[in-house]
């Protein structure tokens, strides 16, 4: 399948509300970060914003995965259609969110007889990310996973490979994108002002994580990734702000860690984030940052047969 070449203006409107989704995701980034810094060093802020602070610390946070959900529809839809767009989204809904119930109520560990939570370890969200479906997982985690299956998959398209390598690739960018998200929204922080989104039954190596995550997080990533390929055919473009918004979605987390004093797990974030822009500076001959057409041709030999 050749890759297709769309100019920016094919869909204006598209673009636009695009930019704007994208303005607003940033935008509640750093109302988050900046309340955080706030209370970190004028802890008698505390004080004026506490008959608030639930609504203060919701409402980025919800606008932040709304938004996360909703961009790469106005990224890539225009491009694969309803059809292919409604599998991809279906499916990195269906397999993240099954996966995030399967392992916060631990069933299929109880009928396999395991002595931890299948696939991630034994956790528990804590209310944070607002209402959760059969009262264990929240209603944004699902999109979350379709959508930065998607950005990642775009990422690794543009190093030239086949189609196994290309899944593993993006499968890696997708684990290494939660380096710095765990430890920073698990609780292991305590800067004031911050919340845990979710709490691990045990005391995990990596900063309240266990390495059962990590595996979690690989399996569960491939198999959305693997469908992506599989059922939809993959992504027939890609998008000049992916990098950016893959970018965007690692420095929250260590926006926070920063603010929080994990150095160590800030500077191993940093690295992990860093691993995919290099990979892209090393293997693709796209640009990282933005330039018309929005949506670009990766080279021929990325997207060999097969």
């Amino acid at each position: 399948m050749r890759s297709s070449v769309i100019d920016t203006q094919a869909s204006t409107t598209t673009h636009r509300l695009f930019q704007i989704a994208l303005g607003l995701f940033a935008g509640a980034i750093a109302f988050s970060f900046l309340g955080i810094l706030l209370l970190t060093f004028i802890p008698s802020s505390m004080e004026l914003f506490a008959p608030y602070m639930s609504s203060l610390i919701q409402a980025p946070t919800w606008t932040y995965m709304t938004l996360l959900g909703l961009i790469p529809l106005l990224m890539y839809g225009p491009v694969l259609g309803a059809r292919r767009m409604s599998i991809i989204v279906v499916w990195g809904c269906l397999i993240g969110g099954g996966s995030e119930l399967i392992g916060t109520t631990g069933w299929l560990s109880g009928l396999l007889g395991l002595s931890w939570s299948f696939p991630f370890g034994d956790y528990t969200y804590t209310g944070w990310l607002g209402p959760e479906f059969a009262g264990h997982v929240p209603y944004f985690i699902p999109a979350s996973w379709f959508a930065m299956a998607l950005i990642s998959l775009d990422l690794a398209r543009r190093i030239p490979t086949g189609r196994g390598a290309r899944v593993l690739i993006a499968t890696v960018f997708m684990v290494l994108w939660d380096v710095s998200l765990d430890p920073a929204m698990n609780g292991a922080g305590s800067a004031a002002g911050t919340v845990p989104f979710w709490r691990y039954a045990v005391d995990g190596f990596y900063y309240g994580m266990p390495l059962s995550n990590w595996f979690g997080w690989f399996l569960v990533s491939y198999i959305i990734i693997w469908g992506y390929e599989a059922l939809a055919g993959g992504l027939d473009t890609v998008h000049t702000y992916a990098p950016i918004v893959y970018a965007l979605n690692c420095l929250f987390p260590l926006l926070i860690l920063l603010v929080q004093g994990l150095y160590i797990p800030l500077l191993i974030g940093l690295v992990a984030t860093l691993i995919p822009f290099a990979a892209l500076a090393r293997y693709s001959t796209l640009p990282l940052w933005p330039s018309p057409p929005t949506l670009r041709r990766p080279p021929l030999s990325a997207d060999p047969l097969g």
